[in-house]
């Protein structure tokens, strides 16, 4: 993007330049965010697959076979040998130790998928941050400026949480509140060069007086993930049913598969539009030189000095 694009926006000009900055970057935010989903992914298919061979899994499949077979043969329905002949037949018996590794195997994936998450997004934020200024950083770069910002935003993220749910707690509105005035967290840290509680701080300051603008943001871009991902769920269950109706192992398989192809597709979604209301703000709010901005922080300077109009 060039200088003179730097200009306050409305909701529908940063919806439309965030549709158009993913549309012309598709490829390297898809990168991005597949390097770290679909490794935890197949990790996560691994575990379910240990949790589903630990368990009988054939009690709901004879069910179907038994209920087929009283219809077609209700004369035989009350025989001993009727009862008998779907309940005994190729019975499971619980592995503990399966489900064991199982269990713990689940727990890991999901804690890596919300810390693989929160890294995946500091990288998109840089790259869409880069390209907004006008240059352009390899997805290696991208996560090679954020690595060192992984802690930091772990830690900004659990206090953001920590607060937002105590809010809740409070009768719902501050919660409401509470995640609005914190919103811009991630890219304020990412971009400035910032530690957690001022992270928070300056999200804060930037979001004060704009929290409807930050909330029609946010609900329009739920609204957009809802339209991505509910399909893919759909065609994932579809899909699982259709074509392996006997084997629950690759029915999950298709339907986690499916559902980590539409995560895939909305993550950079909610970054673009982030990074681009976090710019808005600045320009509303501070009125500096963008260019200057750009200039400091491609030659590595961290924190920018706001310049006052």
């Amino acid at each position: 993007m060039q200088a003179h694009e730097f200009e306050p926006m409305s909701i529908g000009r940063i919806l439309d330049r965030t549709f158009k900055i993913y549309k012309d970057n598709f490829i390297r935010f898809i990168t991005i965010v597949a390097i770290i989903q679909v490794p935890i992914t197949l990790l996560m298919i691994i575990s379910t697959s240990f949790l589903q061979r630990g368990v009988p899994a054939r009690n709901e499949a004879n069910s179907r076979q038994s209920s087929r077979y009283a219809r077609q043969n209700p004369e035989n329905i009350n025989t001993e040998g009727s009862r008998t002949r779907f309940s005994n037949t190729g019975e499971d018996k619980y592995n503990p130790l399966v489900i064991f590794m199982g269990g713990i195997g689940m727990v890991v994936t999901s804690i890596l998928r919300m810390l693989g998450h929160v890294l995946c997004r500091g990288a998109l934020i840089k790259s869409v941050s880069e390209l907004y200024l006008g240059t352009e950083i390899t997805v290696g770069q991208a996560y090679k400026f954020v690595w060192p910002k992984f802690l930091t935003l772990i830690g900004a993220g659990i206090m953001v949480v920590l607060v937002v749910y105590l809010g809740l707690l409070l009768l719902v509105v501050p919660g409401i509140i509470f995640g609005l005035w914190f919103a811009l967290t991630t890219p304020a840290i990412v971009v400035e060069n910032l530690k957690a509680i001022k992270g928070m701080s300056r999200s804060k300051a930037l979001a004060s007086g704009n929290l409807g603008k930050i909330l029609s943001i946010g609900f329009l871009i739920i609204v957009i993930s809802w339209v991505v991902a509910i399909p893919f769920g759909i065609a994932g269950n579809f899909l699982g049913r259709i074509l392996f109706f006997n084997n629950i192992l690759l029915m999950t398989f298709i339907n986690q598969l499916t559902a980590v192809v539409g995560q895939i597709l909305i993550v950079p979604i909610g970054a673009i539009a982030y990074i681009l209301l976090y710019y808005d703000l600045r320009i509303r709010k501070e009125g500096f030189d963008l260019v200057m901005l750009a200039n400091s922080i491609g030659s590595g300077q961290g924190d920018i000095n706001v310049c006052q109009p």
